[in-house]
């Protein structure tokens, strides 16, 4: 079969377009949002949840199924593990969906009371648009004009003590543009393999490597803002949390010096 193709060159060019049509035709390029692309001052390799006990919740929902959940739990267990955390994961009850309020958070924060800090992970999509035009042109071409599609997702943050008293909360954003055909695959692997350097790759495998390195890299920084918190809080009332609602102790009126010593 090869040797007919090689000696039909033109007969065989559609078959081949074909093939590389169902192969591996679409580039992925990653661009951070809000707070995604923020600096981070901590090193995400360094012991800095040393004697930490750390619960991690990823509820499922719209979005992201149990199987999915877990693996993210799994995931990012893993990271603040190898920060020196004692890490507990859970991927919630199966009755979370993505708005998930604060009054069960904090349900499910008080349920584990033997943790120091809760952290909560929920993943929306906020925007999805698939351009029908650029499909209908990517098909009427054999993929030589390519087809786009993109997607935003946010990731919501939400740090408790065990207590369920917020100590941090943030959102991470960012968006995903998949491009389709022959024609943008070809000439960016082309790229890849002359010009780029292995970290600029617009594979799947390294945007979504860099996808993740941005969020556990804010993750870890949230966090680790929150122990920040929490140690302040405790250190500053013997007895735990300090409240704001706690009335101010009663002033007693001075009284002026007896240097007689009578009463």
């Amino acid at each position: 079969m090869l040797a007919r193709a090689r000696s039909r060159p033109v007969q065989a060019m559609p078959l081949a377009v074909g093939l590389l049509a169902l192969g591996p035709g679409c580039v992925h390029v990653y661009q951070p949002l809000s707070s995604l692309h923020r600096p981070i001052v901590i090193d995400t390799q360094a012991p800095n949840f040393q004697d930490l006990r750390l619960t991690v919740i990823c509820p499922p929902g719209k979005v992201v199924s149990r199987g999915e959940a877990e693996v993210l739990c799994e995931r990012v267990g893993k990271l603040f593990e190898l920060q020196g955390a004692t890490v507990t994961t859970t991927s919630g009850s199966g009755l979370v969906d993505d708005d998930l309020g604060d009054e069960l958070a904090t349900t499910q924060a008080a349920a584990t009371p033997t943790t120091d800090l809760v952290l909560e992970l929920r993943t929306r999509q906020t925007h999805y648009s698939n351009d029908a035009l650029s499909w209908i042109l990517c098909i009427g071409t054999a993929t030589l004009v390519p087809a786009y599609s993109e997607s935003t997702f946010a990731q919501d943050v939400v740090v408790r003590d065990g207590t369920g008293f917020l100590l941090a909360s943030d959102t991470l954003e960012g968006r995903i543009v998949r491009t389709f055909g022959l024609g943008t695959w070809a000439g960016n692997k082309i790229l890849d393999w002359v010009w780029r350097k292995k970290e600029e790759e617009l594979s799947t495998k390294q945007v979504y490597a860099e996808v993740s390195s941005d969020l556990y890299g804010q993750l870890s920084q949230v966090v680790f803002n929150a122990k920040m918190r929490w140690q302040v809080l405790e250190e500053a009332t013997p007895g735990g949390r300090a409240t704001s609602s706690a009335p101010p102790a009663e002033a007693k009126p001075a009284t002026a010096p007896n240097p007689s010593g009578r009463p």
